[in-house]
């Protein structure tokens, strides 16, 4: 029997070849996909899955560009008969404030955040449902989507509000065909190159502003990835699980939600 495939687009580094190492673990063979510009980190990645005794190949495709979901999924259907896991991942975070935020940068968030999540997802599902296989398809959102945080994130935040939205309507469309679609939002994310003095420092800043005192791993995001893709998540459609440490429960600083015992 043919192994498993999971396709993670945005998983050339950082979170999303956690991810992809952790369905390596898993057994399944593996399709990485990054913007073009980190070749050098994408194939690193493909080697370490590849010491996981299963297949992975990398496919490349800026999804800034119009059209680029359908011409990556083009290529994925070149390459590939089966997919059971679709992870999108890909990203960018701009910030400006709102009354000076040009269009190049709205239009690059929205191109990336939005646009190739839509049709992505919607690309994953239609092949899903064409090999009969009932398949699990998150997005990695962020808090963003729920508060409003200082520095300006107006665009960005928007979006992932609409991504949010947008995955309870493709699980109720891919729903007859036992299609789950779910949404990760992540709050901070502990930066890979973290033994680093300036984010060390970064980490330390947070701590005061977060109620469980700790910042999301790349690794928390690849259980809730697995969990969502495995029976126990059977059940589960068309949600958005934040993954914060609790920042998004707060509505004034932390220290304001405590009172002394009498």
């Amino acid at each position: 029997m043919a192994r498993k495939l999971c396709f993670i687009t945005g998983s050339g580094s950082g979170n999303g070849r956690g991810m992809a190492l952790r369905f390596a673990e898993l057994g399944y063979d593996i399709c990485l996909h990054h913007s073009g510009r980190d070749p050098e980190g994408a194939e690193k990645t493909r080697q370490e899955v590849l010491t996981k005794g299963v297949d992975c190949k990398i496919l490349v495709e800026d999804l800034t560009e119009s059209g680029a979901a359908q011409r990556l999924f083009e290529k994925f259907r070149a390459e590939y008969d089966r997919l059971d896991i679709f992870i999108n991942n890909s990203g960018i975070t701009r910030r400006s404030p709102l009354m000076t935020v040009d269009e190049e940068s709205i239009n690059q968030v929205i191109n990336v955040n939005f646009r190739a999540c839509y049709f992505c997802v919607a690309e994953a599902g239609k092949f899903m449902r064409e090999k009969g296989i009932r398949g699990s398809i998150a997005t990695i959102a962020s808090n963003h989507h729920l508060v409003n945080f200082p520095r300006s994130f107006s665009i960005y935040a928007s979006m992932k509000a609409a991504m949010v939205r947008f995955v309870k309507w493709a699980a109720l469309e891919f729903s007859p065909y036992g299609i789950r679609v779910n949404c990760i939002a992540p709050g901070y994310i502990l930066p890979l190159n973290r033994e680093k003095e300036l984010y060390q420092r970064f980490e330390e800043s947070l701590y005061p502003r977060i109620p469980l005192k700790r910042i999301v791993t790349p690794a928390e995001l690849a259980d809730l990835a697995e969990f969502l893709a495995s029976p126990s998540g059977r059940s589960i459609t068309g949600q958005t699980i934040n993954v914060d440490g609790g920042d998004s429960l707060l509505n004034a600083p932390l220290a304001s939600y405590h009172f002394d015992e009498d």
